[in-house]
């Protein structure tokens, strides 16, 4: 469904740019480097940007003298981070390696968790510049923003767990390598992550510099708001469950698809922000 929705946009781009005469169009090279944060809503607040960076294939089309529409193609690499000092948690429905359905009990101290994924992005703004060698400019607008290969590597400080057996109404505090007791640190498994599209309100302010051969060079700081929620699926699990074919190897589901004790959402809405600064090359026959 990405791919479709992705080969259609771009359809209506570069066929849209058949019908402009050549002499108005400037094409764009450039880089960025950002820094991401999910911005969320939920009983877990404590989110921290992480660095990134990416590349850019821009178009622009003059208007006038002063006037322009931007748009293009970009790709990058994003990082964000989610934390949570202590937690708790059960779940109910665990096996143990012979089969026999417990309860799962654990305390997190220390849990940490970065979302990585890859963001390929067409923007769509309007571009207001001054004149003279040395130019200022600002462009406003949105860009689509499709996540590609999204994934979650999480850790902790320091982990217990127990087990409570009704069969013989008990509760099982080790033996550590049957999953049961205390262990840490610990690096849980990585492991893919759904995420939606995100569409962002976009703002970026810079020096537009005068070269040689028609050419120009932009120094940009820019911003991008994201209007919707990211988060696809809806929480069905904890933070942890257990695996009952690798009893120490504890499966982590990740802060954006679990809930507490109390079957509330750590996370109910997530939308993408990152601000950072841009660099581009402009050649071409217009301004």
């Amino acid at each position: 469904m990405k791919t479709i929705k992705l080969t259609t946009l771009l359809v209506l781009f570069f066929g849209s740019l058949s019908l402009i005469n050549a002499q108005d169009i400037n094409l764009t090279l450039g880089g960025q480097f950002q820094f991401t944060e999910l911005n969320t809503e939920g009983i877990l607040s404590n989110t921290s940007v992480e660095p990134g960076a990416g590349l850019e294939l821009g178009v622009n089309l003059s208007l006038s003298e002063n006037w322009s529409l931007n748009s293009g193609l970009g790709y990058s690499f994003q990082r964000s981070r989610s934390a949570i000092s202590n937690l708790s948690g059960v779940q109910n429905n665990a096996q143990d390696l012979e089969g026999e359905n417990f309860r799962f009990m654990y305390q997190v101290s220390g849990y940490s968790e970065v979302q990585e994924f890859q963001n390929l992005s067409i923007p769509l703004n309007v571009q207001f510049e001054t004149t003279g060698h040395t130019r200022f400019y600002v462009r406003a607008g949105a860009s689509y923003n499709l996540i590609m290969n999204a994934s979650q590597d999480s850790q902790a400080q320091r982990l217990t767990t127990s087990g409570f057996f009704e069969r013989f109404n008990g509760t099982l505090t080790a033996p550590a390598f049957a999953g049961f007791g205390t262990y840490g640190p610990i690096d849980f498994a990585e492991r893919d992550v759904e995420l939606s599209n995100s569409i962002n309100a976009t703002l970026e302010l810079g020096i537009k510099e005068t070269l040689p051969n028609n050419a120009f060079i932009y120094f940009g700081a820019f911003v991008e708001y994201g209007l919707n929620d990211i988060k696809e699926d809806a929480p069905n699990a904890g933070i942890l469950s257990f695996n009952s074919t690798e009893p120490t190897n504890f499966i982590s589901n990740g802060v954006l698809h679990a809930q507490n004790n109390a079957g509330n959402e750590y996370i109910n809405e997530a939308k993408l922000f990152f601000t950072g600064v841009r660099i581009r090359y402009q050649f071409g026959s217009g301004n």
